[in-house]
């Protein structure tokens, strides 16, 4: 008999429940279990609300002594001794609006709208204008406790000194939006069409850098000048430019890794403060604030307090946490910790399990591992290629007495005449610009970098001049030359192998961590190639095949650099593997009417390629391995990858033991390849094979 009462099983049985119900009921229970730990997780802004009890735009900000100072319309001059959390009014003696403000050497400045200039000598001390240059200024730099620089409109530049004004005469004429000063005597200045100009004697004069940006329509507006080698600058487009060369000789677009290797953050910016080494704070107009601790590699949005709605102008940091920023409709949010993000309620992870490392790791793992086999697949490639054909060109018979053999002795000595005249003018020219170097003695073997373009002009004039007096001297025997106890014949030289034999010897005897560093950063190469395609096809996209093959210049370099050293080693297991056919192939296909390539070709290549698998297998392997060096030059394949995990995990043995696998894994397919490779294509009957 059953005891249930009745209306209890149809409520509470599981079984008297639809089977959606039970379903539902089943994924709701997984869900709450799943997501229970991230309950209450948020992110938080790192900037806090000032009250400045005004409504004008701020402007400018700037850190005087233990204060701050916040500038606007209207002659407005705010001031905090808290660090920026409780402001009062100043009184002010003019009503223009305020654009710029700057504070150094006991000293602060700030400029109107109308180019005039008040400073202020100590905290006590009362608001001094110092008079108009001009109309038309932009933004000011103290360089001393009684001096200054201003830049303006149409290239305007003006220095304060000893209580005088003096225009600095320059031929430049692209409006100047922003200035920055390293010490009284190194400055850097932005503007319109990429302007970067520098001034190592205090702004008496300035010189021109080359903008990666070239002379286009991107307009430089905001500069920091923070040590010897390490200088910013940002675009009102949204991109990065970064030097790290002294006197800021050489910039470099920052490929925005948070972007997708973009080199824009795709946002309006007006301002940039660079408060370390690699911490970077970003202003714009519609709420943007950016945080970068990495020189801007990954750039994080900032999150605005609830309530806030402006354009941010300036920042003003105390130290590298602590500071404000200001905007329009006198908004002013302060900030302890750089203005970074601040993560609530989330469970820190227990990187010491295991599991919760790989989980972190395992997606940072796989990215490096396409980008490590996408740069192996084109560099084995690219090193391929250059290597047969340099190993054509070292085994190529053609020599001086070839080329002029047959041909008339006048002609062959008019063109001797040439190339000396040729050469001489090349090697006088290539020379005359050593002694500007500034170099002594054994200094001249840096001559190739210091004059790159006057050294290739004096090689070339030597190889000109004596190619020239051998072509003059002919008389038709080729005969060998005495130089003392020495015989020499020159015209058995073959200049092809030459060619070949000095490619390769360069990349065989420089370490390839350097040629990583000269191809990208000394080169630009990768950078380069990028402007000449977008010159030829207009921008390179977001997304598409143009992106996936260009969009990424360390990419290419670093593509470039693996083949081109490979190519040195491949050329040399190659040209082996020729001079293991016998001589009598070639004979053969030339007797049947076959030119010396098309026996090359046809004959010689396909068995030599066939016999070096095994030893151009190993070179391979050692490209692989070798493209590690790759993240010297930030392309972040397997190491770098490794390196970026263990800086957020601390887990060095378990980080370092994944990249092992990761490319034992790539090397041990490519092996198994190559291996297969050589067993289809092995030439029956060649070679000693072991007993089975």
């Amino acid at each position: 008999m059953n005891s249930r009462r009745v209306g209890v099983e149809r409520i509470f049985s599981w079984s008297a429940l639809e089977e959606k119900t039970r379903v539902g009921i089943l994924v709701s229970v997984f869900l709450l279990v799943a997501i229970s730990p991230a309950i209450g997780q948020s992110t938080e802004s790192g900037w806090d609300i000032a009250e400045s009890s005004v409504d004008s735009d701020l402007n400018a900000a700037a850190v005087y002594g233990n204060e701050i100072w916040a500038f606007g319309d209207g002659g407005l001059m705010l001031s905090s001794s808290d660090e920026g959390m409780t402001w009062s009014t100043v009184s002010s003696t003019t009503t223009a609006n305020f654009i710029s403000a700057d504070s150094a050497y006991e000293s602060m400045a700030v400029l109107d709208s109308t180019g005039s200039v008040l400073i202020k000598q100590g905290q006590d001390a009362d608001w001094v204008n110092i008079g108009t240059p001009s109309e038309g200024m932009t933004d000011l730099v103290l360089i001393g406790e009684e001096s200054l620089i201003l830049v303006g409109d149409e290239g305007a530049i003006w220095k304060y000194s000893a209580s005088n004004w003096l225009k600095i005469e320059t031929q430049f004429t692209q409006n100047l939006n922003d200035v920055s000063f390293l010490d009284e005597n190194n400055g850097i200045a932005c503007g319109e069409d990429g302007t970067i100009l520098f001034t190592d004697n205090g702004g008496t004069s300035w010189d021109s850098r080359e903008s990666p940006l070239g002379a286009t329509s991107s307009n430089l507006v905001s500069v920091s000048y923070y040590s010897r080698v390490r200088m910013f600058a940002v675009s009102s487009n949204g991109e990065i430019l970064a030097s790290i060369s002294e006197g800021a000789q050489n910039w470099y677009l920052v490929e925005i890794e948070s972007e997708g290797y973009s080199t824009s953050l795709n946002m309006t910016l007006t301002s940039i403060e660079v408060v370390s080494g690699s911490k970077i704070l970003f202003s714009g107009p519609d709420n943007y604030l950016g945080f970068s601790k990495d020189g801007g590699n990954k750039v994080e949005h900032n999150l605005i307090p609830e309530g806030v709605d402006t354009s941010f102008n300036d920042h003003a940091m105390i130290n590298a946490f602590k500071g404000i920023v200001v905007g329009d409709k006198g908004v002013i949010l302060f900030t302890d910790n750089s203005g970074e993000n601040d993560q609530v309620g989330y469970e820190i992870p227990d990187y010491n399990n295991f599991g919760e490392f790989v989980e972190y790791a395992d997606d940072m793992m796989l990215d490096g591992f396409k980008a490590t086999v996408k740069i192996v697949g084109f560099g084995i490639i690219f090193g391929f290629l250059i290597g047969v054909i340099l190993a054509m060109l070292k085994t190529a018979p053609t020599n001086l007495k070839g080329l002029v053999e047959g041909r008339p002795n006048v002609i062959i000595r008019i063109i001797g005449g040439g190339l000396i005249v040729i050469g001489i003018n090349l090697f006088w020219n290539g020379l005359s610009g050593f002694s500007e170097l500034g170099l002594d003695g054994i200094e001249y073997i840096f001559t190739p970098v210091g004059d790159s373009r006057g050294f290739a002009k004096f090689g070339l004039g030597i190889a000109f001049t004596l190619l020239g007096l051998l072509f003059l001297s002919n008389n038709g025997k080729f005969s060998k030359m005495k130089i003392g106890r020495l015989t020499l014949n020159p015209w058995k030289i073959r200049p092809l192998n030459w060619i070949a034999t000095l490619y390769t010897d360069f990349f065989r005897n420089t370490p390839l961590i350097v040629q990583f560093m000269f191809i990208h950063f000394g080169l630009s190469l990768g950078m380069e190639i990028q402007d000449a395609y977008e010159s030829s096809f207009g921008a390179i996209g977001t997304d598409g095949f143009d992106y996936w093959l260009l969009g990424e210049s360390a990419f290419i370099s670093a593509i470039f650099t693996l083949g081109l050293n490979s190519g040195a080693y491949q050329c040399e297991t190659i040209r082996g593997a020729i001079a293991a056919i016998p001589s009598g192939q070639m004979e053969a296909g030339r007797s049947i009417g076959l030119t010396y390539m098309g026996t090359m070709k046809l004959v010689i290549m396909p068995q030599a390629i066939r016999i070096c698998i095994p030893p151009i297998g190993n070179e391979m392997v050692n490209l692989v391995l070798n493209s590690s060096l790759a993240m010297v030059i930030g392309y972040a394949e397997l190491s770098r990858q490794g390196r970026l995990i263990i800086a957020w995990t601390f887990q060095i043995f378990w980080a370092w033991g994944l990249v092992m696998i990761s490319y034992f894994v790539v090397t041990w397919t490519l092996a198994l390849l190559l291996r297969r490779l050589e067993e289809k294509t092995k030439i029956p009957g060649l070679g000693i094979t072991g007993g089975g």
